[in-house]
């Protein structure tokens, strides 16, 4: 039986979870999944809270979950946050991270929310854009949650970091468009 978290970036997601949450109910009336909790936090509002949620499903208080549900409207960058913290800090790779893209307002909104899961660069979120978007797209996340099969997650190599003064900074830049062949 899979435990599932389920973390959406604002009260307005709501709605488009309905199709989901009688699934999830259904699921865990025949004892095929636990929902541990429905969490809404903005990961631009609420940044602190949205770490201290994702340690406490890693295991590191009661809450620990093997499936987290992300969702977010517009710029959704509570998905790719989750999955960058779980897997680069926490060094996580027990819990599964599905993506849902919410719709907005406009096309574009949706838009947004669609790249901006699938253009995480390195991300192992589970997502699809031809199924993971709006109310229908929450509801197939729900599904893969609960008996879908999950694809093994790796943990990736750090990336090294740099703190430069400005000089250093464009020696750095004329060094890169050299090895580029730009001017």
């Amino acid at each position: 039986m899979r435990k599932i978290v389920v973390m959406i970036g604002s009260d307005s997601d709501l709605p488009q979870c309905e199709a989901g949450f009688n699934y999830l109910l259904e699921a865990e009336k025949k004892g095929m999944a636990k929902v541990v909790n429905v969490i809404t936090n903005s990961i631009h509002r609420n940044t602190m809270d949205t770490i201290m949620n994702l340690n406490d499903l890693a295991g590191r208080s009661e809450c620990c979950a093997d499936v987290l549900i992300a969702g977010a409207g517009m710029a959704n960058h509570l998905t790719g946050t989750a999955d960058a913290y779980l897997r680069n800090y926490l060094k996580n790779d027990e819990i599964k991270v599905i993506g849902v893209a919410f719709k907005g307002k406009t096309g574009e909104d949706t838009l947004a929310a669609v790249l901006s899961i699938e253009k995480i660069p390195g991300t192992q979120v589970i997502f699809d854009r031809r199924d993971m978007v709006g109310s229908d797209g929450f509801l197939k996340a729900c599904e893969l949650a609960v008996i879908g099969n999950l694809p093994e997650i790796k943990i990736p190599e750090g990336k090294s970091w740099n703190r430069r003064s400005l000089e250093r900074a464009i020696e750095k830049m004329k060094e890169i468009k050299k090895e580029k062949g730009v001017k």
